[in-house]
């Protein structure tokens, strides 16, 4: 922790989020309360250095310039004999980093989509006040509970038309190699080389020295045999090796993103975009509620080790950087490992704002009983004209259920009361036509057939055909065999126990524009955990859907085979740790 004397009058810390050659960055609530805060101390050996303090502030000018809903917010800087400090605001997020490193596979197209419009609208936000971020990463991107992302650190940020060779390796435009000027196009080729990470899950220029690098990074081709057909335009200008060849600006290029997305993957591309990213983001690590951080949680001085690994290495998501040249980059520059090891080490870096973001809660098996895991699931068909009875319905006007879960404790012994609460949104298109033209046609809510078809479609079975004594339910899957990222497909794997439950919030109107029944409700499901020969110690997936996969798929009470509409289902569920009584 920060010595007293040198701490910001006014505040009380909360947690230490990280540290670096620079400084420290903790999390803070103003005295008289409010939201908490990220705070950036200029480090202790640093204050009597002119040149560093230089630095510091003009970090905080260039953040000053940056406003923006996808940037982190500047809120002040402050400078007196205790230090310096740069106040940000705290957000609640998982750096995209963390989440491409403990997936097995890419993401969608349309979630890699959904994560390069965030982070181009950031950059633009960026670029229209003249700052050029030269540092964009999976590292400084967070993602949201929602799928949305916020662009971090801008540590070694400059404005436009300044030089040197500063930046991560992995993401370096070729003029940043070259030591030239920083442009708007220096941050579109980072952008679009995270791009081509996510969607195909291999950074697109590889190297074990920085000699490889560069020359893949400059001379290289643009790496294309992931990347889907309809992309392709997209990474080959937005790696162009000439900066006068990329898209003029982050706003251009966002427009570029959105027509190639709405023609390869229809108009509902962004909306199912965020939600499957929102849902992989949830499984990987659970962002801690701010509004949850008061003296009942953390008290204040109270070690940020004691919650079980806060902010699980703010280090980390500043990962494999480089700097050189220029003092004011080289005091915030950094060299981490090369060659696309994932995890690789920041070992003289400044805490930047890079650490103000990530708040990580990740349970430990081997602690008490406690923690909360979150997870989130989408379900949609890719033919759903089968489902409908109508063969010119695009894919993107989908029938579809998004389901987000919270479950508490996430480590529980036997006799522990355990809830799961899962928040159900459906699209239920109805009264809809789809000429063979094209355009559509809204009868409304009592149309009939022949133009329209009543259908019906869910996931799972009920507790008749599981046989369960009770409406509610929920399903356990052993971990393993089953895997943490599975959604379980068997019945016979779970075991189903009884539980009470209760919903509320349930609206279910027709919504003209949408031409369908927009459902929502909050069910919350509740049990005592069993005695140890119906749940054995180990780790669960958590459903109240068994099998967690589409079960039903009626028209006119005709069974339509799932497979037929292109039923899929994708995301995770939540993890239980049942511990030894």
């Amino acid at each position: 922790m920060i010595p007293p004397k040198r701490r910001l009058p006014g505040f009380v810390e909360l947690a230490e989020l990280g540290t670096g050659a620079q400084g420290v960055v903790v999390l803070a609530r103003h005295e008289s309360g409010g939201p908490p805060v990220a705070i950036k101390y200029l480090a202790v050996e640093l204050l009597g250095d002119a040149a560093a303090r230089t630095t510091f502030r003009d970090e905080a000018q260039i953040l000053r310039r940056v406003v923006d809903p996808h940037v982190a917010r500047f809120l002040d800087y402050r400078e007196s004999p205790w230090g310096a400090a740069i106040i940000l605001e705290a957000v609640p997020g998982r750096p995209l980093r963390k989440i491409l490193d403990e997936r097995a596979d890419p993401l969608t197209p349309e979630a890699a989509l959904a994560t390069l419009k965030g982070s181009l609208l950031g950059l633009a936000a960026a670029h229209a006040v003249g700052v050029v971020h030269r540092d964009y990463k999976p590292g400084n991107v967070l993602v949201q509970d929602d799928g949305r992302s916020r662009l971090i650190d801008f540590g070694i940020a400059v404005l436009a038309g300044r030089g040197g060779l500063a930046g991560t390796p992995a993401y370096m435009s070729p003029e940043q190699w070259a030591g030239g000027p920083a442009t708007p196009a220096t941050d579109l080729y980072a952008a679009t080389c995270v791009f081509v990470e996510c969607v195909t899950g291999e950074k697109p220029f590889r190297g074990t020295t920085l000699a490889e690098l560069r020359a893949a990074h400059t001379e290289g081709p643009a790496p294309l045999e992931r990347v889907p057909d309809a992309l392709r335009p997209l990474v080959l200008r937005g790696l162009a090796k000439n900066p006068s060849e990329r898209t003029p600006s982050a706003h251009e290029f966002v427009s570029e993103v959105d027509a190639a997305a709405v023609r390869a993957y229809g108009p509902d591309w962004e909306r199912r975009g965020l939600v499957a990213l929102g849902a992989v983001a949830a499984a990987v690590a659970t962002a801690i509620p701010f509004g949850m951080l008061g003296a009942a949680l953390l008290a204040p001085g109270a070690s940020s080790t004691a919650m079980g690994g806060a902010v699980a290495g703010a280090a980390g998501h500043a990962s494999g950087g480089l700097a050189q040249g220029a003092a004011a980059d080289t005091a915030k520059g950094f060299l981490g490992k090369l060659g696309g090891a994932k995890g690789a080490t920041r070992i003289a870096a400044g805490a930047g704002s890079a650490a103000i973001a990530a708040w990580f809660f990740l349970p430990d098996p081997g602690s008490g009983v406690g923690g909360t895991s979150h997870a989130g699931v989408h379900a949609y068909f890719t033919k759903p004209g089968v489902l409908l009875g109508q063969a010119a319905l695009p894919p993107a006007e989908t029938p579809y259920i998004d389901l987000k879960y919270t479950l508490a404790p996430a480590r529980a012994t036997p006799g522990t009361e355990v809830r799961l609460v899962e928040e159900f949104r459906a699209r239920t298109p109805g009264g809809v036509y789809y000429p063979p033209g094209g355009g559509r046609q809204c009868l409304g809510e009592k149309a009939k057939p022949p133009k329209t078809h009543w259908y019906k479609w869910g996931i799972g079975l009920d507790d008749e055909q599981l046989g369960v004594d009770g409406s509610a339910f929920l399903g356990f899957y052993r971990m393993p065999p089953t895997k943490r990222k599975d959604l379980p497909q068997r019945t016979g794997d779970a075991a189903v126990l009884p539980v009470t439950s209760e919903t509320k919030g349930e609206q279910q109107p027709f919504v003209q524009a949408e031409c369908a029944i927009m459902s929502r409700w909050t069910t919350t499901y509740v049990m005592t955990l069993p005695e140890r020969r119906l749940l054995r110690p180990g780790g669960y997936l958590v459903t109240p859907r068994v099998p967690m996969k589409i079960t039903t798929t009626v028209r006119e009470k005709t069974p339509i085979p799932p497979e037929s509409a292109g039923a899929v289902i994708e995301g995770t569920l939540p993890v239980l740790q049942v511990l030894e009584s």
